[in-house]
């Protein structure tokens, strides 16, 4: 019996830290608004446009990643710990945490030129 408890133990923890994050929790990396100093209220409206359309299609694959790895988790843990293996795989986070940064330096960048 020990055996099948190191087991769910060791499977619990993977599932755990094999996890996508969801969304909400996922923080701005930082980007530099010099970036985008030479750039005109336009250029800076175009350039926030098409950041928040790639933003909302990643967040959406991050959303739904999330929602599969928790279930996967659910089924793992209770009923077959294979699956724990199953869990992750698409997560955007690194790629959502750079848009978030960049979103932040366009608007700062707005701000400075008073757009």
């Amino acid at each position: 019996m020990t055996i099948l408890k190191t087991i769910t133990a060791l499977t619990a923890a993977a599932s755990i830290s094999a996890c996508a994050a969801s969304p909400e929790s996922i923080a701005p990396a930082y980007v530099s608004p010099t970036a985008y100093s030479g750039q005109t209220c336009g250029q800076l409206n175009v350039a926030a446009a098409q950041l928040n359309a790639r933003l909302a299609t990643a967040t959406g694959q991050q959303a739904k990643q999330a929602s599969n790895d928790a279930a996967l988790t659910a089924v793992a843990l209770l009923l077959f710990w294979p699956a724990a293996f199953a869990i992750g795989g698409n997560d955007q986070s690194p790629a959502i945490a750079q848009m978030r940064g960049e979103a932040e330096a366009i608007r700062s960048s707005a701000v400075a030129r008073g757009c």
